[in-house]
């Protein structure tokens, strides 16, 4: 209920439209209701002889003195039953009397004529508050679900890293996309069900019960029975729903796996492999849609057979009592049977809604467990904006895991100075993606400072801090785009010639002038119409145009050939120049000219110095070049 009554919330920006659409539900079920009360002049304008008259009516009798009782307690409450019976009556005496007067006072035509005018002029107002009502609520439900896809899609980038790291990206799309068009049912048509049709049923209520308050109770016997099955059926369809929404995500996560490596499933000839699996996924995502059906078609019928038993019951009992003349005239009784058979729909539309309430609540508490998610925020401190950066760098005694336990760095500490190139080498696992990305603040240490400048890195406010920042990684992400938005990506009112010229800094111009339509060309999705080396000094170029004090390079040549390789490292050797730069890199030729050597292992730094000087101490970094090298120490 927690989450249906937040996605009620979200109705909140659009409350004049919601009132008016209430409103007009209002006066829709007004005039649904008054449609119906049209069958007793019309039956009387038909088929009646002479009109009937307010004296005709019956009034129950439940006399105070037809109670045998020595209480008068019991005698003053049948006494005040008897008030208010009364007054119903009264109110029926005074609508026939009115019906009388303005509808059955001329010939059969006239009176016919009248009723249809009216009847029709209700039904044109019925349908017109209808329609005005539908859009309304059309117009928020809508609203409401862009809203909430437009607040997790923003969640989605304000989420840290960390978060990507534990969902697959197929899940969390799922969210954004299925799970929002099944939350809609807790809004829009849903809503507009749980407003409207209780009005009618206490409308259709009201009438029965003037015309016939005996009638009315007895009807009711079964509606206990009618709710207890909806809600039954109800709490089943949520768990169900959950499991369909997940096995959804599931499908979709394989699907999205299949197209972004299809290079890899071609290569290992993995076809039938694939297609089994998702048809695995497809066949159980069928099994929980087909089982959810299943339940929420069963509540329908079920509210029918059970309003259909009584209102059959309601129709031989109370005929039977029209028979005998000691109920109330023919067509009143059929008045009462067409509203008690009115009541049949909105509860059977009560419970349908049920069904797809209890669905998007499931769909709803998986999309609010991803926006009551922590986003990548500042922790403690004042969120100070970086103005200006001169690109000091400072571990200070950091330690951190991934895994309560496992600590990925052990109270690492070193230094960089701006200007400076250091190189982090060592073995895989040694934590040297880990340290690079705490600097941007992707991950925080469980203990000590990461400090730019001298600030600490959790006091700062990450945007600004990353807009001193440039990073390039041996995976590139590039978009489906154009290569000048790619290089120009987080850029405003940057000139084509000013990418160009990071673009000749990077080695780049020549390949994309060669293209059909040079820097307006579309590269693809993920670029995969250009080549590694291609994307890799698109990557450069995107961040020599920003020209940051401080340049992480994650591995940017291990993945290249030797040509691609000399292309990028010229281009990475001018992109260096008067900028702090931390470099990760496993080919140790690549790291012989720069001012310093960490060598990590298992988190901790075991030897510092320059490529001469590590070579000359030996250990393990004489190790690892050796074996690079195919050299004997």
């Amino acid at each position: 209920m927690n989450s249906y009554l937040r996605m009620l919330k979200m109705i909140r920006p659009y409350t004049t439209q919601a009132i008016l659409a209430v409103v007009f539900i209002m006066l829709n079920s007004f005039f649904s209701v008054s449609s119906f009360t049209m069958i007793s002049p019309f039956l009387k304008a038909m088929f009646l002889d002479e009109p009937t008259t307010a004296q005709e009516v019956v009034v129950e009798d439940v006399a105070p003195e037809n109670i045998v009782s020595d209480d008068d307690h019991v005698r003053q409450r049948v006494e005040d039953l008897e008030g208010k019976l009364a007054f119903a009556d009264q109110i029926k005496s005074d609508a026939l009397a009115w019906t009388n007067e303005n509808f059955l006072t001329g010939t059969r035509q006239e009176n016919l004529l009248r009723i249809c005018v009216v009847l029709f002029a209700i039904l044109l107002l019925k349908n017109i508050t209808g329609y005005f009502q539908e859009i309304l609520m059309v117009y928020v439900g809508e609203n409401v679900i862009r809203d909430l896809r437009n607040a997790l899609y923003l969640k989605f980038t304000t989420l840290p890293l960390s978060f990507y790291h534990k969902n697959k990206s197929g899940e969390l799309i799922s969210r954004a996309t299925n799970d929002v068009l099944v939350a809609q049912k807790c809004v829009g048509v849903s809503f507009t069900t749980l407003l409207r049709d209780p009005i009618q049923i206490i409308m259709f209520l009201t009438v029965a019960l003037i015309l016939s308050w005996k009638l009315t109770f007895l009807a009711l016997v079964m509606l206990p029975a009618s709710l207890l099955v909806i809600i039954r059926i109800g709490k089943g369809l949520r768990q169900i729903s959950r499991r369909q929404q997940e096995e959804m995500a599931a499908l979709t996560t394989n699907l999205q796996e299949t197209v972004y490596g299809i290079r890899v499933v071609k290569a290992f000839a993995m076809e039938d492999f694939e297609n089994r699996k998702f048809l695995d996924r497809s066949r159980e995502l069928f099994k929980q849609v087909f089982r959810f059906n299943r339940y929420m078609k069963m509540s329908s019928p079920l509210s029918e057979i059970m309003s259909s038993a009584v209102g059959l019951f309601i129709l031989w009992y109370g005929g039977s009592k029209v028979f005998t003349g000691g109920l109330m005239a023919p067509e009143l009784f059929l008045l009462f049977f067409a509203s008690i058979f009115s009541l049949v729909k909105p509860i059977k539309n009560l419970g349908q809604v049920n069904n797809e309430i209890q669905a998007g609540m499931a769909a709803a508490d998986r999309i609010f467990q991803v926006l009551d998610t922590p986003s990548e925020i500042t922790i403690s401190g004042d969120g100070r904006v970086m103005e200006k950066v001169s690109g000091t760098v400072e571990f200070d005694h950091v330690q951190f895991e991934y895994v309560k336990g496992e600590p990925v760095l052990r109270d690492l500490s070193l230094k960089v100075e701006p200007g400076e190139v250091v190189a982090l080498v060592g073995s895989s696992g040694g934590g040297k993606s880990t340290l690079i990305d705490m600097i941007p603040g992707f991950y925080h240490p469980d203990s000590g400072k990461v400090k730019i400048d001298g600030n600490n890195v959790r006091d700062l406010d990450l945007g600004s801090l990353r807009r001193h920042m440039g990073i390039v990684t041996q995976e590139v992400i590039l978009f489906h785009d154009t290569i000048f938005r790619n290089i120009a990506y987080g850029l405003d009112d940057v000139s084509e010639g000013n990418v160009r010229e990071a673009s000749r800094a990077a080695n780049a111009d020549d390949f994309i002038m060669k293209l059909p339509e040079g820097y307006q060309t579309i590269i693809g999705d993920r670029g995969l119409k250009l080549s590694g080396g291609q994307r890799q000094r698109l990557s450069i170029a995107r961040a020599i145009l920003r020209n940051p004090p401080i340049l992480l390079l994650d591995e940017a040549t291990s993945a290249l050939d030797t040509e691609a390789e000399k292309l990028v490292q010229d281009a990475i050797d001018r992109l260096v120049k008067d900028r702090t730069t931390i470099v990760i890199a496993h080919r140790l030729s690549t790291i012989k000219n720069v001012d310093r050597i960490y060598l990590l292992e298992l988190g901790e730094v075991v030897q510092v110095g320059t490529h001469d000087e590590l070579l000359a101490s030996g250990g393990r970094y004489r190790e690892l070049y050796d074996m690079q090298f195919q050299r004997k120490g």
